[in-house]
């Protein structure tokens, strides 16, 4: 249940951020959640739900957007999604592969609004 924590650590970074925009509120958050990140998007979802209440999210639309792992291989510099956790290239089966993104976990974009 370590979502209970990032929660509170995303209301944490919004409620910094919106210290610079004292006379605005958050009507839409989106969330990026690698595939791979170790989150699990419902737990996630709860969690939200539960903490955004008395929180600069209370009124926030929230987003959870599920990025897939993207990959490129060293050998052959094709670049590729995959579903499941396999770090071989399927175009020449190369183990010489990074991961570009899928496991990431952060606060992509917030939609503020003038307070009424």
């Amino acid at each position: 249940m370590h979502e209970f924590f990032i929660v509170q650590n995303v209301i944490k970074t919004v409620e910094d951020l919106m210290v610079n925009h004292p006379k605005k509120k958050v009507v839409k958050a989106v969330l990026l959640i690698g595939r791979f990140s170790g989150v699990e998007p419902e737990l996630l979802q709860t969690a939200l739900d539960f903490f955004k209440q008395g929180s600069v999210l209370k009124d926030a639309e929230i987003v959870i957007e599920i990025e897939d792992l993207r990959m490129r291989c060293q050998k052959c510099q094709q670049e590729f999604s995959k579903e499941k956790w396999d770090l071989t290239c399927p175009f020449c089966g190369s183990f010489e592969t990074e991961v570009l993104s899928g496991e990431e976990m952060l606060l992509k974009s917030l939609e503020l609004v003038d307070e009424d």
